[in-house]
């Protein structure tokens, strides 16, 4: 999309010198209006698949609720969100819920969607405050391996590309996925992308609390 963008910039600022006295000004005008609209035309067709900026992951506690926004605390510093029409409410017991029984106070696991400098609310998970302590991390990133012969695989973090974790399943995982559907462990494959609650005080293979999988969203930009 850059491209296009960049092209259609430099498109708008060459000087047009030749054509000021000329008789083709109209038709010169003409071409630049049609090349303007081609440009708007295929940046429309790119936005029907295309997401300004990567879905984000928070894990904080809601500190205020109001109109269709929502803020919360993450590691000592208050962000807001506003809800979009499509956010999904999951429960604690991975129920989904109405908005209206968010709590100020609830720990949350937040995903959002920021577009037009806008933060987006596009799921938000109750969490169990036994199991939101220091030692927990929210990573969102991309499956590179699954190992064959132990319960591990190798996590991506998308902020962080040249960054592997080795992120260890066990019987206590919970899996979930997009639509916050109980999901197996076998359901998880390479190059998918994940959002994966980890316990980061072991090390260097890290215990996975909750996954979610982003496979529907995976799919989509494949195409």
């Amino acid at each position: 999309m850059k491209i296009f963008i960049a092209l259609y910039l430099l498109i708008l600022a060459l000087p047009l010198p030749a054509f000021a006295q000329s008789p083709t000004t109209s038709k010169s005008q003409e071409i630049l209006d049609l090349v303007e609209q081609k440009v708007k035309e295929k940046l429309d067709q790119l936005g029907q698949n295309y997401t300004p900026n990567p879905k984000k992951a928070y894990l904080g506690a809601i500190t205020d609720i109001k109109d269709n926004k929502i803020k919360i605390d993450t590691k000592g510093q208050t962000m807001e969100f506003v809800f979009a029409d499509n956010t999904v409410f999951i429960g604690s017991k991975q129920n989904k819920i109405k908005k209206e029984d968010l709590k100020v106070g609830q720990d949350v696991l937040l995903i959002s969607l920021t577009q037009d400098t806008i933060a987006y609310t596009k799921r938000i998970i109750v969490a169990d405050p036994k199991k939101i302590e220091n030692h927990k991390s929210v990573t969102l990133g991309q499956i590179a391996d699954i190992s064959q012969t132990s319960p591990v695989l190798v996590l991506i973090p998308l902020n962080n590309k040249n960054h592997e974790l080795q992120i260890k399943l066990s019987a206590d995982t919970i899996y979930l996925d997009d639509s916050g559907k109980k999901i197996k462990s076998t359901d998880l494959k390479k190059g998918q992308k994940i959002i994966c609650i980890y316990d980061n005080s072991s090390s260097p293979t890290f215990p996975a609390i909750q996954i979610i999988s982003l496979l529907k969203q995976s799919a989509t930009a494949n195409n």
